[in-house]
């Protein structure tokens, strides 16, 4: 394993010398100091990575138990717990000055701001969350209520599911696979980058079906992160969804039907 690590290491070290070099390029400068690495690990290879540096030109960095990239708080474990931390906090902070005012806003400008605010920071790169304990998205799921019900001028005592269902809104796990089926269509109509591709399955039989794109489905070699890889999970989302779903070519239209698709899941519809 510490040969492993040595390796690792140094192909993260020429990385960053590679990154330096192109930056020095194109007259930009690397903050040595300011730099942080994340080492992605389980719990059994700890005690591999405790005393990890990097050499980040005359500056040693250790390695990071989080760090943040595109708005994302990594962990070195994949939970997202406090990247979803993060997002309730300010959620919440946001809901409470929005329902301080919203009695000289109308419905129109209140809603906008609960969008702006809380719902737009649950689903963005929401898709990195498939998977996750139940836990952690009930935390999530909170917010969405909370702010269903400022929207709505309802109580604690209302019953949030005809809430959602009146404003129109997926539950928040549901949202998640909104997500990844979105990337999925986009994968199977090859509007997607080439590193997120999936490779598609060819119907040997020819049945009503058959003209349906399916993806072919991979197995995980990690049980517990490996499942949540796109690469894994989207296929299987995929082709889970009715042939009438799947043969639609136009992005719209497909989104507007897994979202009929997904509603009939949390409100029996």
């Amino acid at each position: 394993m510490d040969t492993f690590v040595r390796m690792a290491l140094g192909r993260m070290d020429a990385c960053i010398k590679e990154v330096r070099a192109w930056l020095t390029c194109n007259k930009l400068k690397l903050n040595d100091d300011k730099t942080q690495f994340l080492i992605l690990k389980s719990p059994k290879c700890q005690q591999h990575f405790n005393h990890a540096k990097l050499m980040v030109g005359s500056s040693h960095i250790s390695s990071s138990p989080k760090a943040r990239n595109l708005g994302v708080v990594f962990d070195s474990g994949l939970t997202f717990h406090d990247h979803i931390s993060k997002i309730v906090s300010v959620g919440f902070y946001h809901l409470r000055c929005i329902a301080s005012i919203k009695k000289y806003l109308p419905h129109e400008s209140l809603a906008a701001l609960v969008h702006a605010f809380v719902t737009s920071r649950i689903d963005f790169c929401n898709s990195i969350l498939y998977g996750l304990p139940s836990i952690e998205i009930t935390r999530l799921q909170k917010l969405q209520n909370q702010a269903a019900r400022v929207l709505t001028n309802s109580t604690r005592r209302d019953h949030i599911t005809p809430i959602l269902r009146e404003l129109d809104w997926l539950p928040v796990h549901q949202r998640i696979r909104y997500k990844m089926l979105t990337l999925a269509y986009r994968a199977v109509h090859n509007t997607i980058p080439a590193y997120l591709a999936l490779p598609s399955r060819s119907n040997i039989r020819h049945t009503r079906s058959s003209t349906a794109p399916t993806l072919e489905r991979r197995n995980a070699k990690k049980r517990s992160a490996g499942d949540r890889t796109f690469s894994v999970a989207a296929p299987c989302l995929w082709n889970a969804l009715p042939v009438a779903v799947r043969v639609i070519h136009d992005l719209h239209k497909f989104q507007q039907s897994i979202k009929s698709v997904l509603f009939r899941e949390p409100f029996g519809l």
